[in-house]
């Protein structure tokens, strides 16, 4: 399966986005000012220094960190060790100098004290296609299934590319007809254009290209033919999306829907819920059983538990049972949590080879359709299953939480940002409910210091929405990630 809703909602200070199946939340995109992805980007850097001993260049493209450029993604392409055009035994120093300008793509986000990971290879994504310029292949989404398919869209693609130009037919382009992905290519090709232009006329390092903000690449990456509706709460973004939609996605115009509910989007819908499961330890199972997620420095380790349950097979079927549910909600997990590094995975333990191996098939399928390319490399000989999934942006968890002083970090409270936009969330919540009302709100001093500093166009734009300022209150009493909003209504003087 895959998405099939899609929701947005455009708060004060935060946009969030949660893509759902079956009702479930699939995946949470928060986005904030100033903190966004910045994979995709690309920049006009330059060499800082050329490390041969571990094959790498340190490039800067005018972000905080330097961005880290290894020896595979430096080399031209097409070109390996050994083949026609490369050296027999390359090695960094063959492409790349000291000072030397050179053209890159953001491929991951910065990591703690990591920069940026960056290639030459560079790829401009549409809805329906990605353009390889200086490539040459020919590629399709691994979703598109049956030869005689691939192999009509593989001669359309050929048909619609020029000499040395490489295609990527994505997911969402292989039902789309051939004018409509030749508009798509011309209008990707006019970026390549613009690239090539700002590359001329600028100075490293320089930003050529920025990939849009997040609802905007949400709607062109995720919104398959499978989406139902795109429910949008905001007036300006929902006209900014149907505007979007109208030029680069008209089959998705009609899917917008605005969210005109009293009750917040999000409770609505049942994602506050959601979110609040998707940061918790343990995961119930539908059948009584539970997961257990436990990250570490080093790994994530899963635990899977029967939770009593008794098929009239006895422990085999009753293990096998368990495992096989599991299984669906270990890759449902790791994509909503954005889980990623070495992952280890403690079935329930099972005698009979047939069954551990159904499992396997069960758990690879399951994760086929993460766009992360997650592998599973089966049973160890200590009876877990070993996992790798690259990394790909935070955590949900570093992106809703910080660690929890009061707990020697052994755990982990909602970030004052976050705190703070739940706030200002609330807040208009609670207005629509108790419209006049005098709104107070009593929060941890440094959610209100952070509404007064990191977020104060976001109060500013709340207050304007509600017509008079918010009482906010410091109260060092309350828990990190805890908050209190108080309606009281006017005196007929217009006093509390």
């Amino acid at each position: 399966m895959s998405t099939d809703e899609i929701l947005i909602e455009a708060g004060p200070g935060e946009t969030r986005i949660a893509l759902m199946e079956g009702g479930r939340l699939r995946e949470l995109v928060v986005a904030r000012p100033g903190d966004g992805s910045v994979v995709g980007n690309v920049y006009l850097g330059r060499v800082e220094r050329v490390l041969p001993g571990i094959g790498a260049a340190f490039v800067d493209v005018g972000l905080e960190r330097a961005g880290f450029l290894g020896l595979a993604e430096a080399r031209p392409a097409g070109h390996a060790a050994g083949q026609a055009g490369a050296p027999a035994a390359d090695r960094i120093g063959d492409y790349l100098s000291e000072g030397d300008a050179v053209l890159v793509q953001v491929q991951r986000d910065a990591v703690a004290d990591k920069g940026v990971k960056l290639t030459t290879h560079i790829g401009l994504t549409g809805r329906a296609l990605v353009l390889l310029p200086g490539v040459g292949d020919i590629l399709l989404s691994r979703r598109i299934m049956g030869e005689a398919e691939r192999a009509r869209l593989e001669a359309l693609l050929g048909d619609l590319a020029e000499a040395g130009e490489g295609l990527i037919l994505r997911t969402a382009g292989m039902d789309a007809p051939a004018e409509a992905l030749g508009r798509e290519l011309e209008t990707l090709r006019g970026l390549w254009r613009v690239i090539q232009e700002r590359r001329r006329d600028g100075r490293p390092p320089a930003c050529l290209l920025a990939e849009p903000t997040a609802p905007f690449r949400v709607l062109r990456d995720e919104a398959g033919p499978e989406v139902r509706r795109i429910v949008v709460e905001g007036a300006r973004m929902l006209a900014e999306l149907a505007a979007f939609c109208r030029e680069q996605a008209p089959g998705l115009e009609a899917k917008l829907r605005g969210h005109a509910e009293e009750a917040p989007l999000f409770e609505a819908f049942g994602v506050e819920e959601q979110i609040e499961a998707a940061l918790a330890e343990r995961v119930a199972l539908p059948s009584g059983g539970s997961l257990i997620i436990q990250p570490t420095a080093a790994l994530t380790a899963i635990d899977v538990n029967t939770g009593g349950r008794s098929e009239s097979g006895g422990p085999e079927e009753t293990a096998l049972a368990t495992n096989l549910e599991a299984a669906e909600e270990i890759a449902r997990q790791l994509r909503l949590r954005n889980l990623s590094g070495m992952l280890v995975v403690d079935f329930v333990p099972m005698r009979r080879r047939p069954h551990q191996a159904e499992v396997l098939a069960r758990l690879r399928s399951a994760v086929a359709d993460d766009r992360v390319a997650t592998h599973v490399f089966g049973f160890s000989p200590l009876g877990v299953v070993e996992m790798t999934r690259p990394r790909h942006g935070q955590t949900l968890a570093e992106r809703l939480t910080v660690p929890c002083r009061a707990c020697a970090a052994s755990g982990r409270v909602k970030s004052p940002a976050a705190v703070a936009a739940a706030i200002l969330r609330r807040v208009l919540g609670e207005a629509r409910l108790a419209p006049g009302a005098v709104l107070e709100v009593a929060a941890p001093p440094a959610v209100v210091e952070m509404l007064g500093t990191g977020l104060s166009r976001a109060l500013a734009e709340t207050e304007e929405k509600l017509g008079a300022p918010l009482s906010l209150n410091a109260d060092a009493a309350l828990a990190a990630d805890a908050f209190k909003v108080t309606a009281r209504r006017r005196t007929e003087e217009g006093h509390d």
